[in-house]
């Protein structure tokens, strides 16, 4: 059995990847004009929107919590709910309108909200 103390760090890497690798599928769908690719990358937005739902669930309910302060662990649960929101919407403009101009800023914007939150989630972890 898994531990909410180590399923958290598990399967919090995903996320990230997905989305990133998922944009780098639309980029190059976009590039190549390829629907294979495009079909690949909302994929990997679904898996990874799936993977960040669980993620924040997990972090919520982590034991070692109580170990870090408030401001630490609000700042970085605020920047994971703000990055699943934007997965949320970019997942569903990559398999609605993909390239529109809203979809590209909801892509940029996940991004933004994608480092935030590994930045916050790195400095709770190594400091």
């Amino acid at each position: 059995m898994i531990s909410t103390v180590s399923f958290h760090p598990f399967i919090s890497h995903f996320p990230p990847a997905l989305f990133f690798s998922g944009l780098t599928l639309l980029f190059l769908a976009h590039k190549k004009n390829d629907t294979k690719l495009i079909s690949s990358a909302t994929f990997n937005l679904s898996l990874g929107l799936f993977a960040a739902i669980i993620a924040n669930f997990s972090g919520m309910v982590s034991v070692d919590i109580n170990l870090r302060t408030v401001v630490d662990v609000e700042g970085h649960q605020g920047y994971a709910f703000l990055f699943t929101l934007f997965y949320g919407f970019s997942a569903g403009y990559a398999y609605t309108n993909t390239f529109s101009r809203t979809a590209v800023g909801f892509y940029i914007a996940g991004l933004l909200a994608m480092g935030a939150c590994l930045f916050s989630g790195y400095q709770m972890v190594f400091s």
